[in-house]
């Protein structure tokens, strides 16, 4: 009877409601941020091997003069750079490589280093960008970078 589907195809909802709508909201937030992460590690691992940034004007010539440096990027508004700094205090006690930045403080060794957020190390041998790590990490992971 086409007067009886009429009146069942009037009962369903043709807008979306709030509760969808919210939903796709997050679906969009969550692959935002996600999409971000991978660009953010697309974009670390694309350093890795190319040359470190001029550095003469920022730092210590002696410092500059080591064949191989540790350059650690901190914040202190960085609620994961605690693990990370507790590991890279106790290994700067007994090696003279490891250069510590806080990246507000120092904002330009950060912008030439390409740092995009904290805590970041880089190690830097021969001239080259060796390898980055980005984010909280195991103090394993960390001894492995300052070796």
């Amino acid at each position: 009877n086409p007067r009886h589907l009429y009146l069942v195809s009037a009962h369903l909802p043709l807008e979306p409601s709030s509760m969808d709508r919210l939903a796709v909201f997050f679906a969009l937030l969550i692959a935002a941020y996600f999409g971000f992460q991978f660009w953010l590690l697309y974009r670390t691992r694309n350093q890795q091997g190319r040359p470190a940034p001029e550095l003469s004007d920022l730092l210590d010539p002696a410092l500059l003069a080591k064949p191989r440096l540790v350059f650690y990027f901190w914040s202190p508004a960085c609620p994961m750079c605690g693990q990370v700094t507790r590991v890279i205090d106790s290994l700067q006690e007994s090696r003279d490589d490891i250069v510590k930045i806080n990246a507000i403080e120092q904002p330009e060794l950060a912008r030439r280093f390409r740092v995009m957020g904290t805590p970041t190390l880089l190690s830097v041998s021969d001239g080259r960008i060796q390898r980055i790590l980005v984010g909280a990490k195991s103090e394993k992971a960390i001894r492995e970078l300052v070796g």
